[in-house]
C-alpha cells in the first residue's frame, strides 16, 4: 500500500471507536489520533493534519462532527467521510455544505470505508473526481 494513511478517528462511543481503530489497523491504515469531540477534532487536525478524517456527527461537547468538520475545512483541504447512526435529512444537507468524501451509516462497514479508500490517494483531495460513495 505504500505510506501508510493517517486517519484521524472522531468518534464519541468509547466501545466502537476501539472496534474501528482495530479494525482499520489491521487493514493496513494508521490512526493518527482518536478524539471524542468535535473541539478536540479540530485542535488536532490542525496541530497534526491528518491524510483523512472518519468524523461521527453526533458528538460529545459543544460542537457536533458537521460544525467540527467546517471548522476543519476552513484551514484545510482534509477530505471527510462522516459515519453516523441516524440517517436524518437535516443531518445529511448539513453535511453535504463541506463536500464529504462519503457518508457512510452506522455500524461501521470496513469493506465499504476499504471499497471507498480503494482510490483515495493522500493530497488528492477531489471527491468529485474519485465518486463519493452513494448515500444510503
Amino acid at each position: 500500500m505504500g505510506r501508510q494513511i493517517r486517519i484521524l478517528l472522531v468518534e464519541d462511543e468509547v466501545i466502537l471507536a476501539m472496534l474501528m481503530v482495530r479494525q482499520l489497523t489491521k487493514a493496513g491504515y494508521a490512526i493518527s489520533r482518536h478524539v471524542a469531540t468535535g473541539e478536540e477534532a479540530v485542535t488536532s487536525a490542525r496541530e497534526n493534519p491528518p491524510d483523512i478524517i472518519l468524523m461521527d456527527i453526533q458528538l460529545a461537547g459543544r460542537i457536533d462532527g458537521i460544525e467540527a468538520a467546517i471548522a476543519i475545512k476552513a484551514g484545510s483541504d482534509v477530505p471527510v467521510i462522516f459515519i453516523t447512526g441516524y440517517e436524518i435529512a437535516d443531518f445529511r444537507e448539513r453535511a453535504d455544505i463541506v463536500r464529504p468524501l462519503a457518508y457512510m451509516i452506522k455500524p461501521f462497514d470496513e469493506a465499504a470505508f476499504i471499497k471507498i479508500m480503494k482510490d483515495f490517494k493522500p493530497g488528492d483531495h477531489s471527491a468529485a473526481e474519485m465518486g463519493q460513495a452513494p448515500g444510503p
